[in-house]
């Protein structure tokens, strides 16, 4: 009896899962969430619009995320046999609430996650990017034409950049006009340097100016940027590993003072041998644990 009344409250539960779906309508909820998550989708390189991330990624989530939240607990409290058949109602409701809500999450942080991944290695590759362009540019090309030669020729090349070249080409191709493919562009890439770079293009288009001045500006404005970033990244480490020289050195004369303080002035719930594995093997390991997680940290951003 207890089965067949089970089996009642699944198909319920599936109705109104079903009709909870239909009526959240979960992309619009995920574009209220992040209003700019159409650009980070395509930035992302996740898919080529929201529509299509929605249809095949989000639906999926939402399906069947809360549907396998929900079943785990239904056969583990039915199993158990120690909880009511109201008990069971109430904690499948509550799972499958909380199931799309963990599917949103979920759908906002996978592109979000994609798109920030993304930016230190183009902003490491920009200036790449960039004199590809100008030199291009300084051959005399229209800006229509510059930007279908560059997304062509340097496709392979630039391969970290291959969702914005796809971007480049497609539009290109549908005959957009250059003001417009620069701005949605700056939009979709998580590149500060190219998102700066794109704008100035698209309103020196507009104004009429010397678009190969403004292309060597933003070089010049990114190596500026990057030799300032150098410099106050090794700054930065001098001094963590000075900060670790002085704990190395302070830490054992310490041992030694507070040993013979203690010799002079013993104190009974405190003894030397104590304090000494406090400092050695407590005290200095967990402080050059920090400090090579910080040098490395820096370090990274040295190498890109």
């Amino acid at each position: 009896m207890m089965e067949i009344k089970l089996r009642k409250v699944i198909l319920k539960l599936n109705i109104i899962s079903y009709q909870f779906y239909n009526n959240i309508k979960p992309c619009n909820l995920i574009k209220k969430l992040s209003p700019n998550i159409d650009y980070m989708i395509i930035g992302s390189g996740v898919s080529n619009s929201f529509d299509s991330y929605c249809k095949k990624i989000v639906t999926l989530i939402f399906l069947f995320l809360p549907t396998l939240l929900w079943e785990f607990v239904y056969i583990s409290m039915s199993s158990s046999g120690k909880y009511t058949l109201e008990n069971i109602i109430i904690a499948s409701i509550l799972v499958v609430i909380l199931g799309y809500l963990l599917s949103t999450g979920i759908s906002v942080l996978i592109p979000s996650f994609r798109y920030s991944s993304r930016k230190d290695n183009l902003e490491a590759k920009f200036h790449v990017f960039a004199s590809a362009l100008t030199s291009i540019l300084a051959g005399g090309e229209g800006i229509s034409q510059a930007l279908a030669t560059f997304a062509d020729k340097y496709s392979n090349e630039l391969k970290e950049f291959d969702v914005e070249m796809k971007y480049i080409k497609t539009y290109v191709s549908l005959n957009e006009s250059p003001v417009e493919i620069l701005m949605g562009l700056s939009k979709i890439t998580p590149s500060p340097s190219l998102k700066l770079l794109s704008q100035s293009l698209a309103r020196g288009i507009t104004a009429g100016a010397d678009l190969v001045k403004i292309a060597q500006d933003s070089i010049t404005s990114y190596l500026n940027y990057y030799y300032t970033l150098v410099e106050r990244i090794s700054t930065s480490i001098g001094t963590l590993l000075e900060s670790f020289l002085v704990v190395g050195i302070v830490g054992p004369v310490l041992v030694g003072v507070m040993g013979m303080l203690f010799t002079v002035y013993p104190i009974a719930t405190l003894s030397f041998s104590s304090l000494i594995i406090l400092v050695i093997f407590i005290l200095i390991p967990i402080v050059s644990l920090i400090t090579a997680v910080l040098a490395d940290n820096q370090t990274s951003k040295l190498k890109l």
